[in-house]
């Protein structure tokens, strides 16, 4: 493929993610797409046969490019060091803001149109929901055995520390300005603070 190829296809691609991250999959034209992308509509089909080869297309590369850089290397780097369990905790917790906020448009895609197509659900679940499930699991049950982390569900526990750092994030995108959190930093801090020590008060 020519290099003036390359340019064309990503350009259709990254059209693509911005109108289907604002408008959703199905209230997105191929029109849409050509004039975002500086093109014409013709032109988009010698590169996809329809709009849903785009989708599948900015789906696979993306949960693939996802799950190896953001998820894997990541995540097993930062919980395999030498740091207080307090410290690993709000590095992963910062790192996983950090990336899901600055690729937010794309995860929205990815997330809106796996409630309703099969196959970009199944490649979701496969290659970033179980490893990442797999990787918090084993990090706690490793704290579990060290006498560091209560003897509770694994997964429970990783579902509950992911879902605090994805609030957050939800409330960073949607919230009104004067809405969000001013301290993002000291926000994941309370919530490592929350899964060290809970929230029952400890009276003398």
């Amino acid at each position: 493929m020519k290099k003036d190829d390359i340019t064309t296809e990503e350009k259709i691609i990254n059209a693509s993610i911005e109108l289907f991250s604002e408008k959703g999959f199905d209230s997105t034209k191929t029109s849409e797409i050509a004039k975002n992308a500086g093109i014409a509509e013709g032109t988009i089909f010698r590169y996809f046969k329809t709009k849903k080869d785009i989708l599948m297309s900015i789906v696979t590369k993306a949960i693939q490019f996802f799950s190896e850089k953001f998820v894997v290397l990541p995540l097993n780097k930062i919980l395999h060091t030498e740091k207080p369990e307090e410290e690993i905790l709000f590095d992963l917790l910062k790192d996983r803001y950090e990336m899901i906020t600055k690729n937010f448009s794309i995860i929205k895609v990815i997330g809106t149109e796996a409630l309703t197509k099969e196959k970009i659900r199944e490649r979701l679940v496969e290659h970033v929901a179980i490893k990442t499930l797999e990787i918090g699991e084993e990090f706690y049950q490793k704290g579990v055995e060290k006498g560091i982390f209560r003897g509770l569900s694994p997964r429970t526990v990783v579902r509950s520390l992911f879902g605090s750092i994805m609030m957050l994030i939800a409330e960073q995108q949607f919230l009104p300005d004067d809405k969000k959190s001013k301290d993002v930093d000291k926000e994941i801090r309370m919530i490592v603070e929350i899964f060290m020590n809970g929230i029952k008060s400890r009276k003398e």
